[in-house]
């Protein structure tokens, strides 16, 4: 999960071999995670999409399906279980699932999320709460820096961070945290740069990593990292991390000024925040 996502459009100009990009169009991820159990009976259900796949005319009321399974087992429910009535909210390629009603508590439910090239399965079981509040998380360790050669992703090569953190703790399900880590400040950074998502998972440590061009290597940076849980509240309190990518770790205190503030770091939160309000009203 923590492998490096690839550029491979980049990597392709620079003339390495295997970097041709292969486009599946389909749903790429979903939350609550497949198998998460103590879903909060407020959750709703995010689903990732291929880039630009809604854009290619398909209808977003037929690209998800999820179900009350009572008694059914998983596979009999994606097609024997209640159909949850809800309400189907697409921004850019993110589908928003939202229940007219919080789920059922201590149940199991599941479904597809359905794509041109390939479905993905939905199924969890929810726990017996609501949602009360944003993850907390803990302070990262001071990124570490390591040289790398050209790749698909960093076709000049660079420099390889890694952010290491404890996993955050929360009222609702573990496997629905998503990290998202940005670069707050660096050579020729106008404005945070959101440069990995990642989900949380069961380990002591969780590390997140990025690579620095050579361009990006040449002062010192700062990274922050935000915690999201699965109904879009958000722990932005870190203050930011800052090293020196070339020589190791760098301090000073200017790097507080790089703060990222919770309404930076995606559209799809406002969303759910704006929906959940109008749900209870």
């Amino acid at each position: 999960m923590m492998a490096l996502s690839s550029m491979q459009a980049g990597a392709q100009d620079a003339g390495l071999d295997g970097c041709d990009e292969i486009i599946t169009r389909g749903p790429l991820e979903v939350t609550p995670a497949t198998g998460a159990s103590a879903v909060t009976l407020d959750a709703y259900v995010r689903v990732e999409f291929s880039d630009g796949y809604f854009g290619l005319g398909i209808d977003p009321e037929e690209a998800i399906d999820l179900r009350f399974c009572d008694t059914l087992t998983v596979v009999e429910c994606e097609t024997l279980g209640e159909p949850v009535a809800g309400d189907v909210q697409v921004v850019g390629d993110t589908l928003f699932f939202l229940p007219a009603r919080n789920f059922m508590s201590a149940a199991q439910y599941a479904g597809v999320a359905r794509g041109i090239d390939l479905d993905l399965g939905i199924a969890f079981r929810t726990g017996s709460t609501v949602d009360s509040g944003p993850p907390v998380m803990s302070q990262v360790e001071s990124p570490t820096t390591a040289r790398v050669d050209p790749s698909c992703e960093a076709p000049d090569g660079g420099y390889r961070v890694d952010v290491s953190f404890p996993p955050a703790t929360d009222d609702g399900s573990p496997g629905s945290i998503e990290y998202l880590l940005y670069f707050t400040r660096g050579a020729e950074l106008d404005a945070p740069q959101l440069r990995r998502r990642a989900r949380n998972f069961s380990t002591e440590l969780v590390t997140m990593a990025f690579v620095l061009s050579p361009e990006e290597a040449v002062s010192p940076g700062c990274v922050v990292v935000h915690a999201v849980d699965g109904v879009g509240n958000v722990d932005d309190d870190m203050e930011p991390e800052c090293f020196e990518p070339v020589q190791g770790n760098f301090f000073e205190p200017l790097c507080s000024a790089s703060r990222v503030e919770g309404r930076h770091w995606l559209s799809w939160g406002l969303l759910a925040l704006v929906l959940r309000r109008r749900r209870r009203r």
